[in-house]
């Protein structure tokens, strides 16, 4: 984009169509002993093994039920239902490589937001769906989303579900614990006035790419990081000296 900050100020306040959050919430869950579900074969594998290993969690999809909350206008509970892929490691022993397995897992997750109040419908010529019929007096409800990052695993064990039953009779299952970073917000459809500078004409130019394959592998920097990786509490400098030592 070009320079905003060059004294002509903007051309025009222009109205655009956007989706507008009005409320939202960051949170970080400790998800304890989450039951795994394994297929038949896999569950023998799991149970059979001397030892179990998680090595990675995935989220793999997340649905939500937005309603509006009784005597607090404007404000919607969100039940949100993680799907979880666990991908567990079963040893038969220390000396034999593992079996792994591959099982699913659900946490549910409510919070109270602000997602204001809206009774109108929006009707498009490119819309695929019709807008569901409200009834006289409704609301309309707000958007949910939620972004996530890959969670971690941070606990998997084998156990009895009752934890009072007799350890050599009970039925056993795989449980995992999970950490999981997340941001919910609420949206709605809204014009916004806003200025305009300008068209928005990118700067970079489109070129096709002659060069020779070791051409190209000349002009990527050399990864130092990878071979000498910073230490805890290390940044880096960024100075740009030949020898990456910067004046404090």
């Amino acid at each position: 984009m070009g320079d905003l900050n060059n004294g002509c100020g903007f051309k025009e306040a222009v109205c655009i169509d956007t989706m507008r959050i009005f409320d939202s919430c960051s949170d970080r869950d400790c998800l304890e002993d989450l039951m795994v579900t394994l297929s038949e074969e896999d569950e023998a594998t799991v149970l059979e093994a001397a030892f179990i290993k998680a090595k990675c969690v995935e989220v793999t999809s997340a649905t939500f039920s937005i309603d509006s909350v009784p005597f607090n206008k404007g404000f919607f509970t969100v039940d949100i239902t993680y799907t979880f892929n666990i991908e567990i490691d079963a040893y038969e022993n220390a000396q034999t490589p593992p079996t792994t397995v591959i099982g699913t897992a659900t946490f549910n997750k409510k919070v109270i937001l602000f997602g204001g109040e809206g009774s109108t419908k929006s009707f498009s010529s490119d819309d695929t769906t019709t807008p569901p019929a409200l009834g006289c007096g409704t609301t309309t409800l707000p958007r949910a989303t939620v972004t996530v990052v890959e969670p971690i695993v941070l606990d998997a064990q084998v156990r009895c579900d009752n934890p009072d039953a007799d350890p050599a009779t009970c039925t056993r299952s795989v449980y995992v614990t999970i950490g999981m970073f997340s941001i919910v917000q609420l949206s709605r459809p809204v014009p916004l006035l806003v200025p305009a500078y300008d068209y928005c004409l990118p700067e970079k130019e489109c070129c096709a790419n002659t060069e020779s394959p070791c051409e190209l592998f000349e002009r990527i920097d050399f990864p130092r990081n990878e071979f000498f990786p910073r230490g805890l509490g290390e940044t880096d400098c960024g100075c740009g000296s030949d020898n990456g030592i910067c004046d404090n």
